[in-house]
């Protein structure tokens, strides 16, 4: 936010909460928002702008790992979090977008699975 947006944490949340609303003016029934590299992000900056645009009308959430950072228990780990600890995140839905710089996409978008085994011994 400070480099690459050149904006504080607030103004960031302002501007995320302002898009939303204005996407849901235009009479989006399903706004999506990912809020970059989420995986590298401060947590609770993290569920607090989550819990923000959930309130201006976000019915789905995005959580990318941006640079394919993550390992998959950090990542799955992520995913229990946000759903522990963002503010009216039962309104939401979660989607993911895990990129394949370290080959862990698939691992990724399994670890956010409740049971990762049993999806992929049903597949197997």
């Amino acid at each position: 936010m400070q480099h690459k947006l050149r904006k504080t944490p607030d103004q960031v949340v302002t501007i995320a909460r302002e898009m939303v609303a204005y996407a849901r003016s235009l009479g989006c029934t399903d706004v999506e928002f990912s809020p970059e590299d989420a995986g590298r992000s401060n947590r609770e900056f993290l569920y607090h702008i989550l819990g923000e645009v959930i309130k201006a009308g976000a019915t789905t959430l995005n959580i990318p790992d941006t640079v394919g950072y993550n390992l998959p228990y950090e990542f799955g780990k992520l995913i229990a979090d946000i759903r522990a600890n963002t503010p009216g995140i039962e309104k939401a839905i979660i989607s993911t977008h895990c990129q394949n710089d370290l080959g862990l996409a698939t691992a990724n978008t399994l670890a956010v699975l409740p049971f990762p085994c049993l999806f992929i011994y049903i597949f197997v």
